[in-house]
């Protein structure tokens, strides 16, 4: 594993610490992890992925869900790249499927890491988009827990009412193991046959033709496992976007102003214009945060009859590297409403690029999701693995 690591880190920089910590034994014993360099490691800097942290000290003692994981026997691999601040200025971090194309963000490092192979697991956040966008553009299962299922203690704060701690994956299986030492608890609803809506956010919207194939395909197989129907998802996105990053900014400049305000010559342009824009909206918060609860509301209101939802994380495989770390929109809504996600991998595209389907579910339903994944993962096309550059 450290020589594959080694070999892949040159093309890919997924890290920017290793550690040689000694793992020790338990039932993740054998597992190796990386860990999103937002979340404390004990004898590493947490850097956030910012010129502003360059002199951090190392952390004294593990962020609560890296103890837990340490405790159960993973070895604990290093930290993984990511954006600054959990924001979106790019990474060096590339695809490991396709070098000239983005591997998604916020964490870029722990997506790129599982989609090499080079660890089982690693953990992400998800504040908008953050941790299933990366597994599914290389190739990974993301699995983001419901709202204030995991503990953000040693957690390195954007916007706390959203930041939510993941894991990605190689496969549901390891998810599911990984859950159950973290939050372990007893067995959510599982009905028989679910109903399972399978939709898009907007029926008209522009999705790759690779894409549409792949959500067709999942569908088909869901059948054998779900009573499927077929509706546009009821929410209306682009309000939820806007009214999201209100708060989202104004969250990150409430933790993050002293940096605006002292050292904004080290901050990079999108994370420097996301605290200014968070500057500049604090009087417009309580509006947009009332746009967000009703939205919510409404949206399992009237996905009460959906136990399980199928849909697309993103419209098309990952972009070329171009200064952005891809689309999230799609992402956002379900940010804001709470509940569990995992995105699965569904073959490749004309490209070669990992292909994605997404499962939801309603907040609590964590166990229930990850049952249905592991049932639809058996019928996923093969995706054929990262190969190392010459």
């Amino acid at each position: 594993m450290t020589g594959s690591l080694h070999a892949w880190e040159r093309h890919i920089r997924a890290f920017v610490a290793l550690s040689d910590i000694p793992a020790k034994v338990g039932p993740l014993d054998g597992l190796s992890v990386g860990v999103k360099d937002i979340i404390d490691v004990a004898g590493l800097p947490t850097r956030n992925g910012s010129a502003a942290c360059a002199e951090a000290l190392p952390a004294k003692r593990d962020a609560m869900v890296v103890q837990c994981l340490r405790d159960a026997g993973a070895r604990i691999v290093g930290k993984t790249t990511t954006t600054e601040f959990a924001f979106t200025d790019p990474t060096p971090c590339r695809n490991p499927h396709d070098l000239t194309r983005s591997p998604g963000g916020s964490s870029s490092g722990s997506g790129a890491a599982v989609g090499a192979e080079v660890v089982d697991i690693a953990l992400g956040t998800q504040t908008a988009g953050s941790l299933i966008r990366p597994a599914a553009y290389c190739g990974a299962v993301g699995f983001k827990p419901s709202a204030g299922l995991l503990p953000l203690d040693g957690v390195t704060p954007l916007a706390r009412s959203f930041d939510t701690v993941g894991i990605i994956a190689r496969n549901v299986s390891l998810a599911w193991r990984v859950l159950e030492v973290l939050a372990p608890s007893g067995v959510a609803d599982d009905p028989s046959t679910p109903n399972a809506l399978c939709g898009l956010w907007n029926a008209d919207a522009q999705v790759a033709p690779d894409w549409v194939q792949a959500m067709d395909g999942a569908r088909t197989a869901l059948r054998d496992v779900a009573q499927v129907i077929e509706r546009a998802l009821p929410a209306d996105v682009e309000p939820i976007v806007s009214a999201h990053r209100i708060v989202m900014c104004a969250e990150a400049f409430a933790a993050h102003h002293a940096l605006l305000e002292n050292e904004p010559h080290l901050l990079q342009p999108k994370f420097r214009a996301g605290l200014e824009a968070g500057r500049a909206a604090q009087g417009a918060q309580l509006k947009a945060r009332h746009l967000l609860n009703d939205a919510r509301i409404a949206f399992w209101c009237v996905m009460e009859d959906a136990d399980l939802i199928l849909t697309l994380p993103v419209p098309e495989g990952a972009p070329l590297i171009d200064g952005t770390t891809g689309f999230q929109d799609w992402l956002t809504p379900w940010t804001v409403f709470g509940g569990p996600l995992i995105c699965l991998p569904w073959g490749i595209d004309a490209l070669a690029r990992p292909r994605s389907v997404m499962l939801a579910a309603h907040p609590g339903q964590d166990r229930f999701l990850l049952d249905m994944a592991a049932r639809l993962e058996r019928s996923a096309p093969i995706l054929p693995p990262a190969k190392l550059p010459l």
